[in-house]
């Protein structure tokens, strides 16, 4: 049976979140990176407030750029909570 792309792709990004989540969590020992992680984790990059106006329909990069704090935020809940679970 042949893989098809997108679960190949699928694959290999799930691969990739779950070793940011490990290096995060890691990362998250060290002191000085603590407030970092948290500030990053409670800031946002979308455009908030209508500093660009995206029209009556949003523009697709900026549902791309809600997409990827989203999973920046999720990865770094993730790797908070590792660390929490081994301490």
């Amino acid at each position: 049976m042949a893989i098809d792309n997108s679960v190949h792709l699928e694959g290999r990004i799930n691969a990739h979140r779950r070793l940011m989540v490990e290096l995060v969590s890691l990362l998250g020992t060290i002191p000085e990176a603590q407030e970092a992680l948290r500030a990053m984790a409670r800031d946002n990059e979308t455009v908030i407030d209508h500093q660009e106006d995206p029209g009556l329909e949003p523009d697709v990069a900026f549902a791309v750029q809600q997409i990827a704090d989203d999973e920046i935020r999720g990865i770094l809940k993730a790797a908070m909570t590792r660390l929490e679970t081994k301490v």
